[in-house]
């Protein structure tokens, strides 16, 4: 017995290799199909290209001339409420009391100073009827003291 310690590992043991089986080329029977196309395809998805971008064109133009004639629309709606306020203050100066009263003075009207009313009905007057008094002189009117005797 030696005094030296064993170093050998177990192995598992070894297979054999298989053999290489042997190669041999096989005969076709489909035809060789062609690499396939790539010019058609190519061209009709430039061609979709090309009608989108020309839409999308179109498309920003019609928008551009919309914005357009919204702004001047806008400028329009502007211009008629500024002539609307300006007709709205005239109607208002026009129909003010005073302005009513010098207008009926101004084409010979007097004010009338005891009011009657008339009862279609029965044919009645609610009311003494006075004659108003006359008119005061009105340029140009020709009424007036001065037509009278």
């Amino acid at each position: 017995m030696s005094q030296m310690p064993a170093t050998t590992a177990l192995r598992a043991p070894r297979r054999p290799a298989p053999a290489r089986p042997e190669l041999r080329v096989v005969p076709t029977t489909a035809p060789v199909k062609a690499p396939p196309r790539t010019l058609p395809f190519a061209l009709f998805c430039s061609v979709i290209l090309t009608l989108g971008l020309f839409a999308l064109l179109f498309i920003n133009m019609s928008l551009a001339q919309g914005a357009y004639e919204l702004h001047d629309l806008q400028k329009r709606v502007v211009g008629l409420d500024e002539e609307e306020q300006q007709l709205r203050e005239e109607l208002a100066t026009l129909e003010s009391p005073s302005h009513l009263a010098e207008e009926a003075r101004k084409i010979g009207m007097v004010p009338g100073t005891v009011p009657v009313f008339l009862d279609v009905s029965d044919r009645s007057l609610t009311g003494r009827p006075v004659p108003a008094p006359g008119p005061t002189d009105v340029p140009g009117s020709g009424a007036g003291t001065a037509g009278r005797n």
